[in-house]
């Protein structure tokens, strides 16, 4: 299996994190990597992602949406046993006014073990980037 795992702490709370984590409309004008992300944030169903520097649109389900703590959603490339990939984001609370998130992602199937080390990589690079303009966007609107 591969996978990264990144975290940021944010200066806001868990619902102010939260609220832009899971505000999908919002995400195209602070986030240059997304887009598009729609669709309706409850489990078992399909969501939308555009994501730019992949020039390509995933249709990952929704497997947990626990408000305020955790969301996953997997996408699958064929079927399971070739790929999937679970991405999720986690929100703890730090203090009353600081949170931090947990967001990664890991990669299972056949086709995981032959993923260069450079993808992966540049994924990480991603969500970090992706985190830093998140936490930017919420610091901000403070």
């Amino acid at each position: 299996m591969k996978q990264y795992h990144t975290s940021v702490t944010i200066n806001g709370t868990l619902n102010e994190v939260w609220r832009e984590l899971t505000n999908f409309k919002s995400y195209p004008a602070w986030n240059p990597i997304v887009g598009k992300l729609e669709g309706e944030l409850k489990e078992g169903k399909k969501i939308s992602t555009y994501i730019v520097p992949l020039n390509n649109t995933f249709y990952p389900v929704l497997l947990r949406y626990h408000e305020n703590r955790e969301l996953l959603w997997q996408g699958v490339l064929g079927a399971k046993f070739l790929l999937a990939a679970k991405h999720y984001y986690r929100l703890k609370a730090v203090t009353a006014t600081q949170t931090e998130l947990e967001h990664g992602e890991y990669f299972t199937g056949v086709i995981a073990y032959f993923l260069p080390k450079g993808f992966v990589k540049k994924m990480e690079l991603a969500f970090e980037q992706h985190n830093i303009l998140l936490k930017s966007n919420i610091e901000n609107s403070r």
